[in-house]
């Protein structure tokens, strides 16, 4: 028998782990107004105002004159350099993964995200050449997920994650809140050849997220996905003001039913755009998604009141409902700003994202641990003997 101390490899927690760990959080921020600016592309109706790509008017987007930086120019072509902005950002992530992180799904997640951009890029590419509006929709969904996969890289290189996940070679096994692997000493029973070895890992505290609130977080994301999905499809079929009050619907509870009373609203309505029957029960879906993403959201919180865990994670994910309904509301009202509707649908990424964050904590923290170690687990460990028998 002898002990064997598996320390943490310098690569995770000196200064090169933590450079992946930054070069993520800055792929993930850029990402942000990157959204924001999608929404500004959308609200000034400005998608095909650069009708080439990936030149820009004949021109190397980069070296596109300023002249041309006018209307809506302006705003899909600086869509595009922020584009690049993430693009370059997630070639830094993948280079330095490759060449600082032990943990190969982490390097492979790495990969993933750049390739994930690049599939964005060419989505909204595609959408300029073949004017398919259908494109544009799923280029503003796959942002929202790959704004989430960002953040997923920024948590699985944080502190936050080697404190509370024991890697395993390609998998990581959480070993509850407070165990630090880095100073997990364990007894190991060495068989000849050293392709096994068997780890007593001390007891693993009471996780504090059950199996419950794991499956509330799970449907909160899900729920504002769907919600963000038909906020897309609303807002480039331009159903934004398709019902133009609120709380109510043209004074009532549900929208119109028949072709009859639609045309009566719209004659009724000189001063608003036409609106057809579709349009106005896709702008009452928004709505109802809005009250069950409110209502998910709010079964989570009272769920970690309860339970005293995430205290911070639950008051900043309160506060992005609170100003994501507000600002929904002032859409309506205002007659759909640009920046206000903009601003509305950045918020919507965003918590979605700390929600997601927030999904992928408590399902890590609420795993049982394991006594196993592979050996390609001692391949990812700096191995230290601290006794040998005599």
């Amino acid at each position: 028998m002898i002990a064997v101390d598996y320390a943490t490899p310098k690569t995770r927690t000196g200064k090169k782990g933590l450079a992946l760990h930054y070069v993520a959080l800055v792929t993930a921020a850029a990402t942000f107004p990157l959204i924001f600016m999608g929404g500004l592309v959308t609200s000034k109706q400005a998608g095909m105002s650069v009708p080439d790509w990936p030149t820009s008017w004949g021109y190397n987007m980069f070296a596109l004159p300023f002249s041309y930086w006018v209307g809506g120019v302006f705003y899909e072509h600086t869509h595009r350099l922020m584009g690049t902005v993430v693009g370059f950002c997630s070639i830094i992530l993948t280079i330095v993964a490759w060449k600082t992180e032990s943990r190969r799904w982490v390097r492979w997640l790495a990969t993933s995200v750049l390739a994930a951009v690049i599939f964005q890029g060419v989505l909204g590419g595609l959408r300029v050449v073949l004017v398919k509006l259908d494109l544009a929709i799923v280029h503003a969904c796959v942002a929202q997920a790959f704004f989430c996969l960002t953040a997923f890289m920024a948590l699985v290189t944080s502190r936050w994650w080697l404190r509370h996940v024991t890697p395993n070679g390609g998998t990581d096994i959480p070993v509850g809140d407070g165990a630090r692997y880095s100073s997990i000493r364990s007894s190991a029973t060495v068989y000849g050849d050293r392709s096994q070895t068997r780890m007593s890992v001390p007891p693993k505290e009471a996780p504090k997220a059950d199996r419950a609130f794991v499956v509330a977080c799970g449907f909160a994301v899900a729920i504002i996905y769907g919600q963000l999905i038909i906020g897309a499809v609303m807002r480039h079929y331009e159903a934004g003001l398709a019902i133009p009050d609120f709380p109510t619907t043209y004074g009532k509870i549900l929208p119109p039913t028949t072709t009859a009373e639609v045309n009566h609203i719209n004659l009724t309505h000189l001063d608003a755009p036409n609106f057809t029957l579709g349009q106005m029960w896709l702008a009452f879906g928004h709505r109802i998604g809005a009250l069950l993403v409110t209502i998910a959201l709010v079964t989570v919180f009272v769920m970690a009141i309860r339970r005293k865990i995430y205290i911070r994670s639950i008051v900043i994910i309160a506060g992005l409902l609170v100003a994501q309904i507000t600002l929904g509301i002032l859409t309506v009202l205002m007659k759909k700003p640009a920046d206000i509707a903009s601003l509305h649908v950045a918020v919507g990424a965003l918590t979605l994202m700390t929600t997601f964050v927030l999904f992928v904590r408590a399902y890590v923290v609420a795993q049982p641990p394991s006594a196993v170690l592979s050996q390609e687990t001692q391949n990812d460990f700096d191995e230290k003997a601290v006794g040998v028998p005599a």
